[in-house]
């Protein structure tokens, strides 16, 4: 079950108005994403049992992702695409906290546009 969440828009709080979900592969969806969320949940995933998260904007409109993926050599991959500016990419490698920053930086950037 996905669970609404706004993201913070600025350092004064403001919130956004685009609800999104983080997801687990085990099923678990999460409300107030931040750095130190992200970085507990990465360093959680565990090939092969929960070995991806997905953060996206709720409803069934093609939109922006971002996929962490552990995969069974223990490296780590995120994917972001947002079809709206055409960007899609995939940086492979790198450690929890540094995925955590990158990750909450991107999010944060598109739920302000």
């Amino acid at each position: 079950m996905a669970v609404r969440c706004l993201a913070w828009e600025n350092a004064g709080g403001g919130m956004s108005t685009i609800p999104y979900t983080v997801e687990t592969e085990s099923g678990e969806s999460f409300d107030g994403i931040s750095e130190d969320l992200l970085f507990e949940l990465v360093g959680e995933l565990n090939y092969p049992d929960n070995s991806f998260l997905t953060i996206e904007p709720q409803g069934g409109e093609n939109r922006w992702y971002v996929v962490v993926t552990l995969d069974s050599d223990s490296r780590l991959e995120v994917e972001y695409r947002n079809p709206e500016t055409r960007e899609h990419r995939v940086v492979a490698g790198g450690d929890v906290s540094g995925i955590a920053i990158d990750v909450t930086i991107w999010v944060s950037s598109i739920v302000r546009q």
